[in-house]
């Protein structure tokens, strides 16, 4: 818990200094969250032998991760776009109650709050490199209406849309000169 506690604090600092973009590119490079909201549930992992029943189980939940990846990435890619459970399922060739029980395994979240998440990762990265309203920003990245992303982005990073593009957008532009 420390050491996860002390990588959140040091990409926490490199998001302030350089901008959402770097920090996520650490944080990829690290294969690690670019932010956690400190809600994830802890995981330990087993340490006794697994028998060939453990060992089938294990290479069902690997092919489900893999499986899962590709929706990840697929979800990345339509942010913009109405995702319901049952299309991700679709997607990712589960059940919804599956898939749903296979993400949160996977991801220590459900699939709508990764969802969430990852349309204001968005967002912040459009708020500190566009000039894009914040109506514009708000439809690009799935939430809709200006008014439901400043209600997530507020809830979630604790500051307005208006006052993250203020503090963020000059760090961003000074890291790129």
């Amino acid at each position: 818990a420390g050491i996860a506690a002390a990588i959140d604090l040091c990409l926490h600092i490199v998001r302030i200094d350089y901008g959402a973009a770097v920090a996520n590119a650490v944080a990829r490079r690290m294969v690690t969250a670019p932010y956690r909201s400190g809600g994830q549930a802890q995981f330990v992992m087993a340490t006794c032998n697994a028998d060939a029943a453990d060992a089938a189980d294990a290479a069902d939940a690997a092919d489900a991760g893999r499986r899962l990846d590709a929706t990840r990435s697929w979800i990345l890619q339509r942010l913009g776009d109405p995702l319901t459970l049952t299309r991700l399922a679709k997607h990712a060739g589960m059940g919804v109650r599956t898939f749903a029980r296979h993400f949160r395994g996977e991801t220590g979240a459900s699939p709508l709050q990764w969802i969430l998440r990852q349309r204001i990762v968005a967002a912040q990265q459009l708020l500190e490199k566009s000039d894009r309203s914040i109506a514009r920003i708000a439809e690009s990245c799935g939430f809709g209406s200006a008014v439901s992303m400043r209600v997530h982005f507020r809830r979630e990073i604790k500051t307005s849309p208006v006052a993250y593009r203020r503090a963020f957008r000059k760090t961003a532009l000074t890291a790129q000169l």
